[in-house]
């Protein structure tokens, strides 16, 4: 595998697998280079073109499903809006939002005591039905997340 060597100025140092040193302009690649970078160099009679190696780190990001367990429960977005799981908080809404634990569950701890404080008109069943409908219909993020 080929590496990045040396860059000076407008010139980067490319040291291939067979000890050779292949020089080019820093404006003919198509990312930013710094040394240690692993590179694949492809040339022919006429050109070459090198390509930036994904490392594992990158390649592991990159390939599958990610399932991200630790991920972080206090994501907020702009307007206050938390990203939460879109499979909990529907389940939530759905089965237990005449409680509000659902808000509970997406940080809104306020509108979960209103919720609780107005379980017995049966009022949160209604609007927590109409909020798991709403959620339903929201594009989740690679991760499975909505903005609530």
């Amino acid at each position: 595998m080929a590496k990045i060597i040396k860059i000076d100025g407008e010139i980067v140092s490319i040291g291939t697998d067979d000890g050779k040193i292949k020089e080019v302009k820093i404006s003919d690649l198509s990312f930013d280079p710094s040394v240690g970078d692993e590179v694949e160099v492809f040339e022919n009679e006429n050109s070459m073109i090198i390509s930036k190696k994904k490392s594992t780190s990158e390649e592991k990001a990159n390939s599958g499903i990610n399932i991200n367990v630790n991920s972080s429960p206090n994501v907020y977005a702009a307007n206050n809006m938390r990203s939460v799981s879109k499979i909990v908080y529907c389940l939530l809404a759905f089965f237990l939002g005449g409680i509000g634990v659902h808000k509970f569950y997406a940080g809104k701890t306020g509108l979960g005591i209103v919720y609780l404080l107005f379980c017995w008109t049966f009022i949160p069943e209604f609007i927590s039905f109409i909020e798991f409908i709403i959620a339903l219909c929201k594009p989740a993020d690679a991760d499975g997340n909505i903005l609530v």
